[in-house]
């Protein structure tokens, strides 16, 4: 078995939730003196922890993720999907819990689920007044955006995700850590019916 091309993807579809704390989220926050004592190596594509603005890095993979996308869309004559903040945050906050936890799931080492995540990071997906639905693919040990973008391409199920034709917001999260045994974990959120 490859670890290189490891890819997962994840689907929720709601349009009325009865109980929206069926998901409690929990997230725990190092400080950066805490990450600096424990000597982590992590290197994050979106750095939030030196500053309010992202790296030219991140900006450069983010925008490059976001144009194939969108040109894979395209193909299918669909609408282009437009960066979300919260998705960005649910996105980058996941892949660095997995890049340094070393694991690859949908489910978090907390319990968090990609529904959980992306309602705690802001997307209120849960409560719409219409119908909404949010999406997950995941992968891990890709090293470029080309590397992954192919990897999900050519998945059935992590392409369907990226041209369902109701998505209109998508976020992206990338991290990287030596020690974990994939290196390199990227996370894809979309969703529809919640506000940016």
């Amino acid at each position: 078995m490859s670890y290189r091309n490891q890819f997962h993807h994840h689907r929720l579809r709601i349009h009325r939730v009865r109980d929206p704390n069926h998901y409690p989220p929990y997230f725990q926050f190092a400080t950066l003196r805490e990450l600096m004592r424990t000597r982590t190596v992590l290197v994050i594509g979106f750095v939030v922890l030196f500053s309010g603005l992202p790296s030219a890095s991140a900006v450069t993979w983010q925008v490059q993720m976001l144009d194939s996308i969108n040109s894979i869309r395209a193909e299918k004559s669909l609408m282009p999907l437009k960066m979300c903040q919260p998705l960005v945050n649910s996105a980058q906050n996941y892949a660095k819990k997995m890049a340094l936890q070393d694991f690859l799931d949908h489910t978090g080492k907390d319990g968090s689920t990609p529904g959980s995540r992306i309602q705690k990071a802001g997307y209120d997906w849960m409560n719409p007044k219409k119908g909404s639905m949010i999406a997950e693919n995941i992968a891990a040990g890709q090293n470029s955006v080309v590397e992954v973008m192919k990897g999900w391409r050519k998945s059935k199920s992590h392409y369907k995700n990226m041209v369902t034709p109701e998505f209109t917001h998508v976020g992206f999260g990338m991290a990287i850590n030596q020690r974990a045994k994939y290196k390199k974990y990227w996370v894809q959120n979309l969703g529809f019916g919640a506000t940016c």
